[in-house]
């Protein structure tokens, strides 16, 4: 009996099951011709359009502010279709393979693409962080009112940085070397020779910044103003007795 080639089409049913349609004069001897080798779909979908079961996201978590970067929807078929980007859940103006960030401090978040028409099947979402050096760095000092000799001082030293900043060094005006460490700064026991202008510098891993100097300055009662307090309290003494001696 003469070989007979047997040739099978696939056709892809909305469930995307495989149906093989036979014709010809069966034999003893079979051959099989495709006409295609694979097919790319999406997981889930029940339409016959042929493109990626895998989109995803390919992006860095951890991004320095400022820096360019780009975030790629990627998948294991070639589209032509339009992309959709979201941000948080919400819809982004954009529609290319790649998304480009500049990298602001607002740009962190949860990022996540889908194929145009196919918005139901959106790849996982990827979170990505700006971080950035210490910025806004300032000086606080603990208290109210004026500083008199004796009194205890504490300076702190806040800063926007992502990660939070770990290092803070603390320096007074006209002296070359640091004078503390630490978030905080205290001074016990707080006399003239404390007065001057501190500032502190805060640091992290990015880099480091130095906040504006503040004046501290000890309130000193001076010998002449205990004598004018000395002379008030007598003359005050004096005119009552005076009234009460005329009474």
């Amino acid at each position: 009996m003469v070989p007979v080639v047997v040739s099978i089409r696939i056709i892809l049913l909305p469930s995307l099951n495989v149906l093989l349609l036979t014709s010809g004069v069966l034999g003893e001897d079979w051959n099989v011709n495709y006409e295609t080798d694979s097919i790319c779909a999406p997981k889930g979908s029940t339409t016959i359009d042929v493109f990626s079961p895998a989109l995803q996201v390919k992006a860095p978590q951890l991004v320095l502010e400022k820096q360019t970067v780009g975030l790629i929807c990627e998948t294991t078929c070639s589209l032509t279709d339009a992309f959709i980007w979201y941000k948080n859940g919400q819809t982004l103006k954009i529609h290319s393979k790649t998304l480009q960030l500049q990298s602001e401090r607002s740009d962190s978040g949860r990022y996540s693409c889908a194929v145009r028409g196919h918005e139901h099947l959106p790849s996982p979402a990827v979170s990505i962080t700006v971080v950035y050096p210490p910025k806004s760095v300032s000086v606080s000092i603990t208290g109210s009112g004026e500083i008199v000799e004796g009194d205890s001082v504490t300076l702190i030293c806040s800063s926007d940085s992502k990660p939070p900043a770990l290092n803070f060094s603390w320096f007074k005006e006209n002296q070359s070397s640091a004078v503390g460490s630490g978030q905080s700064f205290s001074i016990s026991s707080f006399n003239s020779s404390h007065s001057g202008r501190y500032y502190c510098e805060a640091q992290n891993k990015h880099g480091s910044q130095r906040s504006e100097s503040v004046s501290v300055s000890v309130k000193v009662v001076g010998r002449l103003v205990i004598l004018y307090i000395i002379i008030g309290v007598i003359c005050g003494a004096a005119v009552g007795i005076m009234i009460f001696l005329i009474w």
